[in-house]
């Protein structure tokens, strides 16, 4: 433990600072400092408050943009991102539009970019910037994997070890490497065999490989022969997610959805206000709650205008409106939870900004 200590220190001395920051953000720095390896994250939020959009912005968005920034870093990254709630082609859209808003401050949604309606239509000069977008789409798809047709546990969880196997390998007691027909072998799922039992650990062939497993979202699991929704969901998350995470390393985010608004304020009989019965909590989690004891860090993002809320935390909501979200530490297994920090959001976009005291 002593000379891990002394070597991320000498990691910070060098400039790698054991995490990749969350850019931008530094009053949310102060409390989690970062993307972090073995370390399971969750964001919780009500149908249509942003938690894909939060979700791609710190944990897509953020590490792309801290490695444009600091070409020098010996870290690598990957991004497995499951989404089961939108298409390839909407996330690329949702990238194109993420990218001529932040060289160009353009501020066209996916339904203009796809001049979807009457009003809805893109003008011959932001036509020629979108075709410039194709090299920067194409740097985003070569981090991030989207898997847009594979909706169950299992299935996911072989893509994320067949992944892990291609930039690293397993190890037997004695430290020496299974051979490639050993690890075919556990490929094949015997875990009863001599060969699965051989393995005591595992590692990758380089140790700053950031691999995020994105799952969007959990709840849109599909259940598999003999289960129910809320079976497959804990089998996701207390056997797959927490394997990715303390044997391979991984990095799993599971977006969740919050159990409906009126479940959520009839289940609370205490005098709170009703911000406070409908802000994010863990026991609000909808269709498993359980999740929450398996994460390292959660949070939640709440959007006070669509219940005409007037003020939030001394922000005045109805000049905000729906630009005002409140995101919430629920849980930090290392650090100080119960943190609620405000975020300007601009949902056409994916673009979520700390707000000034």
């Amino acid at each position: 433990i002593y000379r891990k200590i002394v070597q991320n220190k000498e990691n910070h001395n060098n400039g790698y600072f054991n995490c990749i920051p969350f850019m931008g953000m530094e009053r949310l720095e102060a409390f989690l400092p970062g993307i972090e390896q073995s370390t399971y994250y969750l964001i919780a939020a009500a149908s249509g408050v942003g938690k894909s959009k939060l979700g791609r912005y710190l944990f897509i968005h953020n590490p792309i943009v801290f490695l444009e920034q600091n070409p020098d870093s010996n870290i690598k990254l990957d991004v497995l991102y499951f989404s089961l709630e939108e298409s390839r082609e909407k996330v690329i859209l949702s990238e194109i539009s993420k990218y001529l808003f932040t060289k160009y401050g353009l501020n066209l949604s996916i339904k203009q970019l796809s001049s979807v309606g009457r009003y809805n239509s893109l003008s011959t000069e932001d036509l020629e910037k979108v075709k410039e977008a194709e090299t920067h789409v194409n740097n985003f798809l070569d981090k991030v994997k989207i898997y847009d047709n594979i909706r169950n546990a299992t299935g996911i969880y072989r893509t994320v070890r067949d992944f892990a196997l291609s930039i690293g390998t397993y190890y037997d007691k004695n430290d020496t490497t299974l051979t490639p027909q050993e690890v075919e072998l556990v490929r094949q799922g015997d875990q009863e065999s001599a060969t699965y039992k051989k393995i005591s650990y595992y590692k990758a062939h380089n140790p700053q490989h950031y691999v995020i497993v994105l799952i969007d979202h959990i709840s849109l699991l599909q259940p598999e022969a003999g289960e129910t929704l809320w079976q497959t969901m804990g089998k996701m998350s207390s056997k797959y997610c927490l394997h990715f995470r303390d044997k391979f390393g991984f990095i799993p985010v599971v977006i969740q959805q919050l159990a409906a608004d009126k479940e959520r304020v009839d289940s609370n009989f205490q005098g709170d206000s009703l911000a406070q019965k409908l802000e994010p909590s863990l026991d609000g989690l909808g269709d498993n709650k359980t999740i929450a004891r398996d994460v390292n860090i959660a949070l939640g993002l709440f959007a006070p205008d669509r219940y005409k809320i007037k003020e939030h935390n001394g922000y005045e909501i109805d000049k905000f409106k729906d630009r005002y979200r409140s995101m919430n530490i629920m849980k930090s297994r290392d650090g100080v939870a119960n943190k609620k920090l405000p975020l300007f959001f601009n949902g056409a976009v994916d673009f979520f900004k700390e707000l000034p005291k």
